[in-house]
């Protein structure tokens, strides 16, 4: 069963790769130190093999010859005990040999006796198993060309047995104990490694929804706590500015319905009070009928901009001739302006066509210039043109000599139901939802809004909207 905790899996991973590791190096250090202690078996047999069979070549040709304690107190300074030798002759009759073979012969098996004799070669055998083995050297004495004699030594392989064996042990019992400390050591750390995260879990739970402006502490755990402390304190800033923006939102939705209603609620008490003449009561119901029409309009933007946080709005896209929708939503504009007492222009601009639905073009430029037209005075002037600013991309423009906007209010013009001046909006009959309509629009559209403006000095807004031909040089 897979851990819960991170805690114990970095311990579960740790102590798998040590063991892994201390196991590998075990095998390896067993591997190593067995064959070099065979090796160095090996290289003693053939030492006094090769002692050996100078000496009978010499001296100890003789049938019978015993006196091989001397050679081996020689050869190795000291009596050798354990050691073996015996002197064949091509046939492998055995002619001397050391006392303590009295009672038997070296082992010899035909193949090393045909390959010493025939083929000159020396063959290593091992008899018997672990810790009762035989390790034997059958070695040719060639003489002139001829193998005159077969000198075999030997040796038991206890002591190289009993060496692995000791080594083996302490492997054994060595890797499970440094596992258990090494396990115990990595648990101890890695609880104190995790207990900032720890303490960032605490510090989350005792969060909700009246608590968004608390923060984690910054400076507590290593980096990469540190880095996520940051970064939930980012994500927390971003909830308490979107819960202040929902509870703005609602309470100033809230105010724009309660406005038209109440009004229209004081109306019809009104009208009530006493009987009124035919004249009077249209009065009435024309006033309750603009308040409706406004109500709707809150209603409808606020769906609108509803459906487009869910995707789910509208758009038609269709190829649309930008330069002829700008000049009939000019004209437009000139009769507002000049019934305000406002001077108009329309620059036009080069040809352009823009992918998108013409509808919501329109209402995005009617919404930037019934703005330029509410807020500038009579005798000012309002500008509507074009132009292709950079490839692939066309500007409108939409400029006023208005009171502008002051620059505390500039990044906040697009948020729901904002108005720099408030009771000037209401009493010209905006409800705050036509900038976040029009910004929508030309995210939707694939472009973007940018403001420009100075208190007493008038507001540019300007449209970027991605063009047709994304290089508008060939048309």
């Amino acid at each position: 069963m897979r851990p819960q905790t991170l805690r114990a899996q970095l311990t579960l991973w740790y102590g798998a790769l040590l063991f892994a590791t201390l196991v590998a190096f075990g095998a390896i250090l067993y591997g190593v130190l067995a064959r070099n202690l065979y090796r160095s078996v090996d290289q003693k047999l053939m030492a006094l093999a090769e002692v050996v069979a100078e000496s009978s070549v010499r001296n100890f040709l003789r049938p019978g010859f015993r006196d091989f304690s001397r050679l081996l107190e020689e050869f190795y300074g000291m009596p050798a005990a354990g050691q073996f030798i015996q002197v064949l002759d091509p046939s492998g009759t055995v002619g001397s040999s050391t006392p303590n073979l009295e009672q038997r012969n070296l082992p010899l098996s035909p193949m090393a006796l045909k390959r010493a004799v025939h083929g000159g070669q020396m063959v290593y055998e091992t008899f018997g198993t672990l810790p009762k083995a035989l390790r034997v050297l059958t070695y040719p004495v060639v003489v002139r060309g001829r193998v005159r004699n077969v000198v075999q030594v030997g040796t038991n392989l206890g002591a190289v047995a009993e060496t692995l064996r000791q080594v083996l042990w302490i492997l054994a019992v060595g890797i499970p104990s440094l596992l258990l400390l090494a396990l115990a050591g990595g648990w101890l750390l890695a609880g104190r490694a995790l207990r900032p995260v720890h303490s960032v879990v605490r510090a989350l739970r005792a969060l909700d929804a009246t608590t968004l402006d608390a923060r984690i502490p910054e400076a507590e755990g290593t980096l990469e706590v540190q880095e996520l402390s940051t970064t939930f304190n980012a994500l927390l800033s971003r909830l308490e500015n979107a819960f202040r923006k929902v509870r703005e939102f609602s309470a100033d939705a809230s105010h724009e319905l309660r406005t038209p209603l109440t009004v229209l609620r004081g109306e019809a008490e009104v009208a009530l009070r006493h009987p009124r003449s035919p004249e009077e009561y249209q009065d009435v119901l024309a006033s309750s009928l603009e308040e409706i029409q406004r109500m709707g309009r809150i209603v409808e933007d606020l769906l609108l901009l509803a459906k487009g946080d869910l995707g789910e709005a509208p758009v038609e896209m269709l190829p649309v001739d930008l330069s002829a929708l700008l000049a009939e939503i000019g004209t437009h504009a000139a009769m507002l302006a000049d019934a305000n007492g406002l001077h108009f222009t329309a620059a036009g601009g080069p040809p352009a066509s823009v992918m998108a639905d013409p509808l919501r073009l329109r209402q995005l430029f009617w919404n930037l210039l019934d703005n330029a037209l509410k807020y500038t005075p009579p005798g000012g002037r309002v500008y509507l043109s074009h132009t292709l600013a950079e490839p692939g991309w066309v500007q409108v423009t939409v400029k006023d000599t208005g009171i502008g906007i002051p620059p505390e209010h500039r990044d906040q013009i697009f948020e729901r139901f904002y108005r720099v001046d408030k009771h000037r909006s209401r009493a010209q009959g905006g409800s705050g939802l036509g900038l976040a309509i029009g910004q929508w629009i030309a995210q939707v559209h694939g472009g973007r809004i940018e403001v420009r403006s100075a208190p007493g000095r008038g507001s540019s807004f300007l449209v970027h909207l991605p063009t047709l031909d994304p290089d508008p040089s060939r048309s």
